[in-house]
């Protein structure tokens, strides 16, 4: 179960690294998104450059700590997860916890449907990947436990 969550943690983030580039390299394609959800028109009508600018600027900026996440997880994964350390899955819990459902309630608050079926893919991508090998995490250890007669 352990090779399976591994991989399907490796889809999460590439995934989230995909989405994290767009956010740096097209920032507008994720804020116009956005910006339709909350003010009801799209971002083309907005005709102050300065604004525009300093709007994709901050999305640029997510998306660079965003692939700074995604790399960061890379490292827990094939340092720490892939042998099975509870440092590492407690790692993934808080970080791609914090990471996947700060989206996904940010999304549903501005009913932003395209960056919410975004987020929607990558926490369940997220939660299968912790969930699948929870008993190789926590099971054992209760089972390598010395019993007391």
């Amino acid at each position: 179960m352990l090779k399976v969550a591994v991989v399907v943690l490796i889809v999460m983030l590439a995934y989230g690294g995909i989405y994290s580039l767009i956010n740096v390299i097209a920032p507008k394609v994720i804020t116009g998104s956005s910006f339709k959800a909350i003010t009801g028109q799209a971002l083309d009508s907005v005709t102050d450059a300065g604004y525009l600018r300093a709007l994709s600027g901050s999305h640029r900026y997510m998306g660079v700590y965003s692939l700074a996440t995604v790399i960061s997880g890379f490292f827990i994964l094939f340092v720490g997860f892939q042998k099975a350390q509870k440092w590492a899955w407690w790692a993934f819990l808080v970080v791609g916890g914090i990471m996947w459902l700060w989206g996904l309630i940010n999304t549903i608050v501005i009913v932003d449907a395209v960056n919410l079926t975004g987020h929607i893919i990558g926490m369940v991508l997220f939660l299968v990947g912790i969930l699948i090998p929870i008993k190789v995490f926590f099971v054992k250890a209760a089972e390598q436990a010395p019993q007391e007669a």
